[in-house]
């Protein structure tokens, strides 16, 4: 290449750093596709049918070789339909992250979720369901998207101020009024607190009974040495450092309600994010899993045993559920909440590793994997050791798709799936699929 076509390809790289784009259908990850001069370009921080300013985040002197840019809005030159206020203005483009649809009504929200899972499963080229009818639903009672979130991780920085990371940035930025926690968490005042030296970050629970719980997170963190702030009343709060978890008040759990039971799940453990979405996913999977009186089911990444209760109640007393777990502390935890149901075996184990072992099969299996999905070699064992149904709970739809198209491979059929807005003002999406055996259409 010749110094004047160096010269001219630089030019053109930094000349692309700011486009002028105008916003066509939604893609994974909660950003939407537009073209320029023919390459496909992601935009984060629009919505449809909108012309907007964008700034292109791929290097200069890369951007001119990649099949695709990924780019973020600076200004909107023409808004769309969907925009309106944003309830989260520190969450905009140069805010922190976790809110990248604040900007957009949350019946187009919706919208454009639908749009996203369908043309997932379409992709994938899953076949036995009718696509049309995948809806994204809201949560019950769930009228603004606000309040829902009972798990958040804050960041902290170097000087002990609290708040969040911006969007693919390392930056720790203030949260403003937080709208999408839940008020138990807010009412804590992180944003005004100082951490201790050597905080890294800060785990903050919202459960459905019993007081907030805060984790401060620190490998070097001394534990002898740390006051509660007075203003954190009851709540429980911990330190985790690289030797672990040391409870400071309280016994580093946190209490959640389902129905009449009781769950304990430790305050750094998985539990369902939204306020409403145990008891709604409980109330799904018990109305898909038909397990049959008697019979046997597995609750695979069953976590601190929230759908093996289910299943328990389903098979009765003269049945049999094990619940598989990676993680050794909610397994144990899990046997500790189903204690009450002879029934129920808790096991601690990689769960592909785990039904690979099992020999014989099982009448009814509920799934709950983390966002990689089930994996194709789970799937394929599963479809031949499951007699009747499988329910798939999912938080990440591309990797269902990926799921349910190897499920049909082996002979199941897709027969419902119920999708959930359980993360508003954000692009996730929650989902209850229900597989039988029998030939695809």
């Amino acid at each position: 290449m010749s110094p004047d076509q160096d010269h001219r390809h630089a030019d053109e790289a930094g000349a692309a750093r700011h486009l002028t784009l105008t916003v066509g259908a939604p893609a994974a990850g909660g950003t939407f596709v537009a073209r320029h001069e023919g390459r496909v370009v992601f935009v984060r921080g629009t919505a449809p049918g909108e012309t907007v300013t964008a700034r292109v985040l791929e290097d200069p002197s890369e951007a001119t070789s990649a099949r695709f840019w990924r780019a973020e809005t600076v200004d909107v030159l023409e808004a769309g339909l969907d925009r309106v206020p944003t309830v989260w203005p520190e969450a905009g483009v140069d805010g922190v992250g976790g809110a990248e649809w604040a900007h957009i009504a949350l019946p187009a929200q919706r919208r454009i979720a639908t749009e996203v899972m369908q043309d997932l499963l379409r992709r994938a080229g899953v076949t036995s369901y009718p696509l049309q009818d995948v809806q994204v639903e809201p949560a019950p009672h769930d009228m603004d998207g606000l309040g829902w979130r009972t798990r958040v991780r804050f960041a902290v920085d170097e000087h002990g101020r609290v708040g969040m990371r911006g969007w693919r940035s390392h930056e720790v930025r203030e949260v403003g009024d937080n709208p999408l926690a839940a008020q138990a968490i807010r009412d804590l005042g992180l944003g005004a607190w100082t951490a201790p030296p050597g905080t890294e970050a800060v785990d903050v629970v919202a459960p459905s009974a019993g007081p907030a719980s805060v984790v401060l997170i620190g490998r070097e963190l001394d534990p002898a040495g740390l006051e509660v702030p007075q203003a954190w009343g009851d709540a429980d709060v911990s330190v985790r450092t690289a030797r672990g978890l040391v409870p400071l008040h309280g016994d580093g759990t946190v209490r959640e309600r389902v129905g009449e039971r009781l769950f304990t799940v430790s305050a750094t453990g998985f539990w369902q994010v939204h306020r409403r979405a145990a008891e709604l996913l409980s109330e799904v999977v018990s109305d898909a899993l038909r397990a049959p009186r008697g019979g046997s089911a597995w609750d695979l990444f069953g976590g601190v045993g929230l759908f093996a209760a289910v299943a328990a109640d389903q098979v009765g007393p003269d049945g049999q559920v094990l619940t598989v777990e990676g993680n050794r502390r909610a397994s144990v935890l899990a046997a500790e909440n189903l204690q009450d149901l002879p029934q129920v075996s808790a096991a601690t184990a990689d769960v592909t590793d785990w039904v690979r072992a099992r020999k014989g099969g099982v009448d009814c299996v509920v799934l709950d994997p983390p966002r990689s999905g089930a994996g194709v070699e789970l799937i394929g064992l599963l479809t031949a050791k499951v007699r009747r149904r499988i329910v798939y709970v999912s938080c990440e739809p591309s990797t269902l798709a990926r799921d349910l198209a190897a499920a049909e491979r082996a002979g199941w059929s897709v027969v419902d799936v119920r999708a959930f807005d359980l993360f508003p003002h954000t692009h996730h999406i929650e989902s209850v699929t229900v597989l039988e055996p029998g030939s695809t259409r």
